[in-house]
């Protein structure tokens, strides 16, 4: 194609200079010698413009011969009759020579600024699209692409993944994405013709970038586990600070209850010994259940949950967190109200039944002896709903924009963690956790939790 059209625009070219020579010819007689001079120096500049310096020095001197052969007298030699004319020619041949130079020259500058100016697209828009970029698969595809696509690669793949057999007739470039003394890998790109200078600049410019990209994303990711085990380190800081008075009352009175039994056990009447050992017990319980919160809040600050999803009944998860609640108190304290359609959610039971016993433990601090904690479940705006109703005191404005913080140390002076791990469990579901007034006092827990198509299904076959 590229041959076809160049060998037209070779011959509309000769087919000017023919015509222009053809037309001189017949007007010579009426037409000065500087008229024809000055045509044939706009032929020179149009050969330079379309063909190069060469082509123009080339036409330049045939038309030099053409102007002394056929307009000068003696026609049809290349003596010259007027010595005046022979300064004339010659003055013509050396503007025909700067000027077709200097036009050629021109067209050098105007291609070698459009070739930037395409280089530069290339650059800017490969750029773009690698800032954009988070993994190194996207990086080499994002690269691999525009080889094909800007620069008619027929292959162009990271070793050693090759897609086909290279023919022996391409022109094959492996190119290092190094950054430094770092190599991230090694390109292979393959050509059916041999690449220009420009072309093989560009491409390992391209490759540079590619490898820059890497190098960012590698710095990146190396930022965010940087962040993470700082994370860690305060969120170890936090506990430290945070749990050494909670940690060391149940301590010392298990030490002291422990020293007293020891000492005085056997001067001491049956009923004191029985209150110390289940002092010890209560508080030997409570430190269990401090360590193993401490334990779940380092799990969900570290994102180790892990969530087996199932589709699992409400309804049973408020069941069994009951249950537990009567193990504790051996009194009735819960009241659970459902829908006979409540609808069948994905989650996982383990972590949702922690989550509302977190809740239940909380409520049942604050809740009035002649009063019974309500769990309530239904569906509002797709999210099925648990709703843990305390009738107790009310949360003030600014507490209830902290109590569900971390380490945050609420009325009785201990550090909350029960609340804080609920949330989290919630929010590992893509849930929410949110705090509502009781009507006529009190606090309401509500927990959402997303119904998916497949709960919808069977939900409308229960309703149908």
């Amino acid at each position: 194609m590229f041959a076809i059209e160049s060998m037209r625009r070779s011959l509309i070219s000769v087919s000017l200079f023919i015509a222009v020579t053809l037309l001189s010819w017949l007007l010579r007689e009426t037409l000065t010698l500087e008229n024809f001079m000055t045509v044939y120096i706009l032929v020179v500049l149009i050969f330079a413009i379309n063909s190069g310096t060469k082509v123009a020095i080339a036409v330049a001197f045939i038309s030099f011969l053409c102007v002394n052969f056929f307009l000068v007298r003696p026609y049809y030699t290349f003596l010259v009759a007027d010595p005046r004319e022979i300064v004339d020619l010659a003055v013509f041949l050396v503007i025909a020579v700067l000027a077709g130079r200097l036009a050629a020259r021109e067209r050098e500058q105007t291609y070698i600024a459009r070739q930037r100016a395409y280089e530069q697209e290339i650059l800017y828009r490969l750029t773009r699209t690698f800032n954009q970029l988070t993994t190194n698969d996207e990086v080499f595809k994002a690269l691999t692409q525009t080889l094909q696509t800007d620069f008619a690669a027929r292959q162009a793949y990271i070793l050693p993944y090759a897609t086909d057999t290279i023919s022996p007739d391409q022109t094959v470039h492996y190119l290092l994405l190094q950054v430094g003394e770092k190599i991230y890998a090694t390109l292979c790109a393959a050509f059916n013709d041999k690449l220009s200078p420009q072309q093989e600049r560009l491409i390992h410019t391209c490759t540079s970038q590619a490898a820059m990209a890497l190098h960012r994303i590698e710095l990146t990711e190396r930022v965010r586990q940087s962040r993470q085990f700082e994370e860690a380190d305060r969120l170890k800081t936090a506990i430290l600070h945070a749990v050494s008075h909670d940690l060391r009352t149940p301590i010392t009175i298990i030490r002291t209850s422990a020293n007293n039994l020891r000492n005085l056990g056997e001067g001491m009447p049956a009923t004191d010994r029985q209150e110390l050992a289940t002092t010890i017990e209560t508080e030997a319980a409570h430190l269990d259940k401090l360590v193993g919160n401490l334990l779940d809040m380092s799990r969900l600050q570290a994102g180790a949950f892990q969530i087996n999803n199932d589709l699992n009944s409400l309804e049973e998860v408020a069941g069994d967190a009951a249950a537990r609640v009567w193990q504790l108190t051996k009194h009735e304290r819960i009241k659970i109200i459902f829908p006979d359609d409540m609808p069948l959610v994905r989650f996982d039971y383990g972590l949702i039944l922690q989550a509302l016993s977190n809740l239940l433990d909380n409520a049942l601090r604050y809740e009035p002896p002649d009063r019974l904690i309500e769990i309530r479940g239904g569906v509002r705006n797709k999210q099925a709903q648990i709703r843990v109703v305390n009738h107790g005191k009310a949360i003030s404005a600014e507490e209830r924009q902290h109590i569900m913080e971390p380490f945050y140390r609420g009325r009785e002076g201990h550090i909350g963690l029960g609340l804080p791990i609920a949330k989290g469990i919630v929010e590992a579901h893509h849930g929410y956790l949110e705090i509502e007034d009781t009507p006529n006092g009190g606090v309401t827990f509500v927990i959402g939790l997303p119904i998916g198509e497949d709960e919808n299904e069977l939900e409308n076959s229960r309703s149908g």
